[in-house]
């Protein structure tokens, strides 16, 4: 039988008794119990020879986790079993619009991916993780596990008088709200009584003999016990949204011996899907992030000693067969379309026009526009590529966040032409216009880069791209978009390879002189979105 290492920064016997111990306690003996030997390791004293391949392990509370730790453990079959937060340095999403944290205050993200699974505790702590973390493989366990003993007590003390009208619990864990609860008591004139923390029969004899508890706590639950305890006892909660257990289907319609009864059957499908996926068997996981229709624009011309490679690249990535390319040929002499050709006998969601005609960029890209079927739409020179997952990525951090419309990450840049994202001769520069977070102020760059991707949404309310200009339509069609109010947003990864072509149309040096003064006139028209330093920072290399 596979050996079991399970990793917390406390166990229950070290004299820590929170709800996440408790729920550690009883999954471990329920392990032990189906035959298992589990080895616990506390974080902070775990060492590197106690990391091998042939062991599985379960990873806890991990707060005292050493960095260098967890990238061993990212070699080995690992879970997390996920309590309070530990993908957001402040251990609380609830603090964020729409529970999404930005960029610089998640955590732990690769330790995340790389794990086999994730097991959350309730719908919305699942939710918030995927979303935050953008990751699909979580199981939502949707409850908590007590021990037999336990379930005994609570059965014990159900029907028992109810001596006390109103009570809060005692914390000195700002977290569990102690003091907004009583502030909101006396502000109602609701009378309480206080209790503690205790040996756990006598708990919840309190508990019990309660008619109604007020519990506001200032951070997401991933579950909560009490509450549900609280339920089981016929004590009635008065709380906020922040209840994890609140987000699960059964919580309104289950109390006292029901409640029970099903908290001692879902213990049962939780140690098994724990035990499926220690031995390797499949597990349900959450529904996936939806990504919709994906558009890729590509303007060909004179790119026969790119297509072959740009070809093989683009089909590569994660989330193809969720998309549509769109390559309009520019009326090029190379006959790429030799190439093109064996592709699109191949994938049925690729298509080739041939046009009759040079156009320039920007009347390519509209023309795509306005062929496109996707939800997202994603401009892909000929001469870049991309990290396979980045057209994932990017969908998905559009996908769960409603008030941006268009994102954007960094690039490698290479003067070699046809490499790969994996393999690159950047030595890790940076394209210099995307390495800015998205503000007004910012935009003094072309902060999307060469591979952003917006909601198709947003051309419709900004209108195409201004065909009259040749170099820098791009950055014209963004601050026009910011400037009625879109939003933009940076993915903090490096998702792109931009090749540094000596002989593109807005690198070449012939036409340096043409671009900045289209550049000048954008600079000029849209200076109030810039700011008063930055005009007057660049406002003479912008008009000489």
């Amino acid at each position: 039988m596979t050996s079991v290492v399970f990793i917390s920064d406390f166990f229950i016997e070290q004299g820590i008794t929170g709800g996440a111990e408790a729920f550690n306690n009883e999954l471990i003996n329920s392990l032990i119990t189906e035959g298992y030997n589990i080895e616990k390791i506390n974080s902070h004293v775990l060492t590197a020879n106690q990391i091998k391949n042939n062991k599985f392990y379960i990873v806890s509370n991990f707060i005292n986790l050493s960095n260098y730790n967890k990238k061993l453990l990212k070699n080995t079959n690992y879970i997390i079993l996920e309590h309070d937060h530990k993908y957001v340095s402040t251990n609380d999403p609830s603090k964020f619009k729409n529970m999404l944290a930005p960029s610089e205050y998640i955590i732990n993200k690769d330790f995340f991916e790389k794990a086999k699974a994730v097991f959350c505790q309730s719908k919305i702590h699942a939710e918030v993780l995927q979303k935050n973390l953008l990751i699909d493989h979580i199981v939502n366990i949707g409850c908590n596990l007590w021990s037999d003993e336990d379930l005994e007590t609570l059965k014990k003390y159900i029907n028992i008088q109810k001596t006390k009208k109103n009570i809060i619990l005692y914390s000195k864990n700002k977290n569990k709200g102690m003091n907004r609860t009583v502030q909101y008591c006396k502000k109602n004139n609701i009378e309480f009584d206080l209790i503690y923390p205790n040996e756990y029969k006598s708990f919840i004899k309190q508990l019990a003999s309660a008619e109604k508890m007020y519990f506001f706590p200032e951070w997401l639950e991933s579950f909560n016990r009490v509450v549900i305890e609280a339920r089981i006892l016929g004590c009635k909660v008065i709380t906020n949204n922040l209840i994890g257990a609140a987000s699960e289907p059964w919580f309104e319609g289950l109390k006292g011996l029901d409640l029970i009864n099903f908290i001692k059957n879902k213990k049962k499908e939780t140690i098994l899907k724990f035990i499926n996926i220690i031995e390797n068997k499949s597990i349900e996981f959450i529904e996936p992030i939806k990504i919709p229709k994906i558009s890729i624009i590509c303007s060909l011309y004179k790119g026969g000693e790119f297509i072959e490679h740009f070809m093989s690249e683009v089909v590569k990535q994660t989330i193809f067969e969720k998309c549509e390319l769109l390559i309009f040929d520019a009326n090029s002499p190379d006959k790429e379309y030799k190439v093109i050709e064996k592709y699109t006998k191949k994938y049925n969601n690729i298509f080739y026009e041939k046009l009759d005609k040079v156009l320039n960029v920007q009347e390519t890209m509209n023309l795509g526009i306005k062929k496109s079927s996707g939800e997202y739409i994603t401009l892909w020179n000929v001469d870049d590529t991309r990290a396979y997952n980045s057209l994932e990525i990017m969908a998905k951090t559009l996908s769960v966040d409603c008030s941006i419309d268009l994102v954007y990450a960094d690039s490698y840049q290479t003067n070699i032409k046809n490499e790969t994202f994996a393999n690159n001769s950047s030595y890790n520069k940076l394209y210099e216009h995307s390495i800015y977070k998205f503000s007004k102020e910012n935009m003094i760059k072309c902060l999307p880069g060469p591979l952003p991707m917006w909601k198709k949404t947003m051309s419709e309310k900004n209108g195409m791209f201004d065909t009259e200009l040749k170099f820098a339509g791009d950055w014209e069609m963004w601050l026009r978009c910011v400037q009625s109010g879109s939003r933009f947003k940076k993915i903090p990864q490096v998702l792109g390879l931009y090749y540094y072509n000596p002989n593109g149309l807005s690198t070449m040096k012939k036409n340096l002189s043409e671009k900045l003064k289209e550049e000048s006139s954008i600079f000029n028209k849209y200076k109030d979105i810039f700011g008063i330093k930055n005009y007057n920072m660049f406002k003479e290399y912008f008009n000489g």
